[in-house]
């Protein structure tokens, strides 16, 4: 079946029924406001063992995930699913001061495919939906580090001038508020971003829809994703990221893994907080949630599978 592709300016006229069903009513959004004592308690001990005993399995890498990299503007709720400038290049610069090392999606993967070995303290760095801050905020800094990160792309936004529907924020688009805070990425942003090759870009559904109890929709919307991304940029078999990427909610399932594979994505991420081990089926990788309250310590305990571990055993699982 033929997809037809949209030229760039028209590339963020989404029907009405589509972009109503980017937001469902009961998606989890949002960064948590407050840390209670409990999750203090079990991250302090989990980076405890982490800065004792290292990183907990010897063959494994975590995906870290990102999406706003912005200074929050005054006079607003702060930004959702936000990071600050200064945040970010704090816990990249720390990962890197304690051994950690980034490598691009791509290598991690082809590694895989050929049995190489990857090293433990390796991480990957990923952002969904595609905000202009990647470009005008987190770039200058991954540029500044040398580590390499995906964009997971959603498509129908790309060049819109307007909130992507999928964003919580209620500030979004709001005037006096930045845009490079909420605004979509452009096509030509897209291509500066990836023209020293230290960024990629993967897919993540065109419209960034509900997709849960519709397969069909789902893998067309995809084609149409995949379509965009080798027309425009000249990307072949990218990684795909589930929208919102959950597994108790319906959003990530085997269903979806295989149309993801049947259309030529090379992996397919959820947003589960796992780590990534030898093994695994490289379309159920999980991803750690970077958050604003997150230091390099905590980081590298979950890069290192001890909050996992805590968690699994406080469950009364291996």
């Amino acid at each position: 079946m033929s997809i037809g592709i949209a030229e760039p300016h028209d590339a963020a006229e989404a029907e009405p029924a589509i972009v109503q069903d980017c937001v469902p009513l009961n998606v989890p959004r949002g960064l948590p406001r407050h840390v209670g004592l409990k999750e203090r308690v079990a991250v302090g001990f989990a980076a405890a063992l982490n800065d004792v005993l290292g990183p907990r399995e010897k063959r494994a890498f975590g995906i870290l995930m990102y999406h706003r990299v912005a200074s929050p503007p005054p006079n607003f709720p702060k930004p959702t699913w936000n990071v600050p400038p200064w945040r970010f290049e704090q816990q990249l610069q720390g990962l890197i001061s304690r051994g950690w090392k980034a490598w691009p999606l791509s290598q991690v993967i082809e590694c895989l495919r050929r049995d190489l070995p990857i090293p433990r303290k390796t991480f990957v760095v990923t952002f969904d939906d595609g905000y202009a801050n990647v470009l005008t905020q987190a770039y200058p800094i991954l540029t500044r580090l040398s580590i390499p990160a995906t964009v997971f792309l959603a498509t129908a936004y790309l060049d819109s001038n307007k909130p992507l529907p999928c964003d919580d924020w209620s500030a979004a688009g709001q005037p006096g508020v930045p845009g490079d805070v909420w605004r979509p990425l452009t096509t030509e942003e897209c291509r500066r971003l990836t023209a020293n090759g230290l960024i990629e870009l993967g897919a993540h559904t065109h419209t960034h829809a509900d997709f849960r109890g519709r397969p069909d929709e789902f893998a067309e919307d995809l084609r149409q994703n995949l379509a965009i991304l080798r027309t425009w940029f000249q990307v072949d078999q990218p990684a795909l990221a589930l929208p919102y990427g959950t597994k108790d909610d319906g959003f990530a399932c085997d269903e979806f893994a295989g149309v993801a594979r049947v259309a030529g994505a090379s992996c397919c991420l959820t947003t589960e907080a796992r780590i990534v081990r030898f093994g695994d089926n490289p379309f159920d990788w999980g991803r750690f949630a970077a958050e604003e309250h997150d230091t390099a310590r905590t980081l590298a305990a979950r890069l290192g599978g001890w909050q996992q571990a805590l968690r699994r055993l406080k469950r009364g699982g291996k």
